[in-house]
């Protein structure tokens, strides 16, 4: 209250407290006084230097041995619990938002996959891929700053509500007596829920940010389509990444099955190439691959049987150091095929097996010019009706100038 214990004695509550806190006060005494009913409630008061406390009276009639009669009261301080209890509520609320936020986030990342990979396929046909690396690339770094705000305080946040959660331990470890109104307010927000609950809550969130990290991740490597040099890098990475930009592609449908990937990944040492180019190499072979399994379940163009629904789609990717300066490259599927006269014109640029409108025929033709003229490697393409079909991608290790400066 701010007084000392004489500045109390023989004082009324007129003398200590505003009249409208103290009109309260008095009513309240008065009730104890004609009812003789015990009485507990929270009330207000404002303290000797101005600041609104909030307290926890409980007040009942006391007689001695002549009869008298005599108010005794408990008063006990709320005001830092309050606090407590508001700090954890906004905690809650903080954390709510930063999980809709989250959700946005992955929700417009998925929208950008959509858009970049529907921009791609058309910038591919333009050759015009290393404006889209220049936009993934930018893409990536707009999500991954926010996210990157949202991953950092997901910890601190945790943290804090842990602190919290301890402060408030001690509260009920000192103050063990349960009081009926704070009964009612932990009765209220389920505070025994939200102690399990959180840390799962906290968990979710980091799983999410660290899914969207992986994603930006993969957009990052995908997107040295715009390095104009040569470089050493790790060739699995680029088809993880590329991988990743599809991956909504081998999901199930209503028409098929999920598209199962198999990787045999060589031990392969760092391959001097333009990484970009090659990803755009994965890229179209890929999305060939899985339009051909798709193709496994209507009329071929080829053919006028109907083609069998494929029950196990399947595209194979395996990688192997071939020579001491080789490596090998094969992208396989298990779908229809290709028709050997079909085969011969596969790298021949505007030609095309799919109808009209849905390929320009650019694809294979600007993948064959980047392995065999940037790279000075060969591309193959080995095929069986109602088989599958391989694309083998052969490249040096390092490449010739680099080998005879050594």
């Amino acid at each position: 209250m701010g007084y000392s214990r004489e500045e109390l004695i023989g004082k009324s509550d007129y003398d200590v407290f505003s009249k409208a806190e103290a009109n309260v006060f008095w009513e309240k005494d008065e009730l104890v006084f004609t009812t003789g009913i015990t009485h507990e409630n929270e009330e207000l008061f404002t303290d000797s230097n101005g600041a609104t406390h909030c307290i926890l009276t409980k007040k009942y009639l006391f007689k001695d041995d002549l009869g008298n009669r005599f108010l005794v009261g408990i008063i006990r301080d709320l005001t830092e619990q309050k606090q407590v209890e508001a700090a954890l509520r906004h905690s809650n609320a903080v954390l709510k938002q930063a999980e809709a936020d989250l959700r946005q986030q992955t929700q417009e990342l998925e929208t950008a996959l959509s858009k970049l990979q529907n921009t791609q396929t058309q910038l591919i046909q333009s050759e015009k891929m290393s404006s889209l690396g220049q936009l993934v690339a930018g893409v990536a770094h707009e999500i991954n700053n926010p996210v990157s705000f949202i991953y950092g305080n997901i910890s601190p946040a945790d943290e804090y509500t842990k602190n919290l959660f301890s402060l408030l331990d001690l509260y009920q470890r000192h103050y063990p007596q349960s009081v009926k109104a704070i009964q009612e307010f932990a009765d209220l927000i389920e505070l025994d829920f939200l102690r399990s609950d959180l840390p799962k809550l906290f968990q979710s969130m980091m799983m999410g940010a660290e899914r969207i990290r992986e994603i930006v991740l993969s957009l990052r490597t995908f997107s040295r389509l715009d390095e104009a040099e040569m470089k050493r890098v790790d060739i699995h990475e680029g088809i993880d990444s590329t991988m990743m930009i599809i991956q909504s592609r081998l999901k199930a449908t209503d028409q098929r099955p999920k598209i199962e990937v198999i990787k045999e990944y060589g031990n392969l040492p760092l391959v001097e190439c333009y990484a970009g180019q090659l990803n755009q190499v994965f890229m179209n072979i890929l999305v060939n691959a899985i339009d051909a399994l798709e193709d496994s379940l209507v009329i071929s163009r080829w053919t006028t049987k109907k083609r069998l629904k494929t029950d196990n789609p399947r595209i194979y990717i395996r990688t192997k150091l071939l020579t001491p300066n080789q490596v090998t490259i094969g992208i396989a599927d298990n779908g229809l095929g290709i028709p050997e006269d079909a085969k011969k014109q596969l790298f021949n640029p505007f030609f095309t097996t799919k109808p009209v409108g849905q390929g320009t025929g650019m694809g294979l033709a600007i993948s064959h010019q980047i392995i065999t003229e940037r790279h000075g490697g060969s591309l193959e393409c080995i095929s069986q009706p109602g088989v599958g079909t391989e694309f083998i991608i052969r490249i040096p290790l390092i490449q010739q100038r680099q080998i005879s400066n050594l």
